[in-house]
């Protein structure tokens, strides 16, 4: 019984010399600040430097015209023009140029038989046509400008959307960045 007695004392004291000393064993650390300043993020905008013009350019016309005022029939190819500023800052900014299909509205058999393009003009941003209505645009740091013309025809084969109309009042133009890698 004495030796039990002794060796769970013996046990009892190991423990608590384990058990005392676990709160003070600590690792070595030191920390120190830099000189590092913050990192700010760029900006990407688009505004529009004139009201830009609706031309009627059907079999060579140049007439200017007021779309909400003009009726058009299969076979009319209506033009505007436009010169929107783009405002970048940051390294590496490119971003897609296109219109906003929903800023067209109207009849959708009428909307649906037009055909809609765009080409996208510089001399101070680099472009690159990705499709009939979307450019990819890489501007200058600071501003670039750019003339968009976008067009808007009833080919003389349609014979949907007698009657019905088509809003291009509210045409808008959209940026959006591109990722870096793509």
């Amino acid at each position: 019984m004495h030796k039990i007695m002794t060796g769970t004392i013996a046990s009892a004291a190991g423990v608590a010399l384990l058990l005392g000393g676990a709160g003070s064993f600590a690792l070595w650390n030191a920390e120190a600040s830099s000189a590092a300043t913050g990192v700010r993020s760029g900006t990407l905008t688009l505004t529009a430097l004139d009201d830009g013009a609706w031309t009627d350019i059907t079999n060579g016309r140049t007439d200017t015209i007021d779309p909400a005022k003009v009726l058009m029939v299969p076979g009319n190819t209506y033009r505007f023009t436009q010169t929107l500023v783009v405002g970048a800052t940051g390294k590496d900014m490119r971003a897609q140029l296109t219109y906003a299909p929903q800023s067209i509205t109207g009849d959708q058999g009428l909307i649906a038989a037009t055909t809609r393009t765009l080409e996208v003009t510089s001399s101070s941003a680099g472009l690159r046509k990705t499709s009939d209505t979307v450019f990819e645009v890489t501007p200058a740091e600071g501003r670039s400008t750019v003339r968009v013309v976008f067009t808007i025809a009833l080919p003389e084969s349609a014979t949907t959307g007698q009657g019905g109309s088509v809003d291009v009042g509210a045409l808008a133009f959209t940026l959006t960045q591109t990722a870096i890698g793509s």
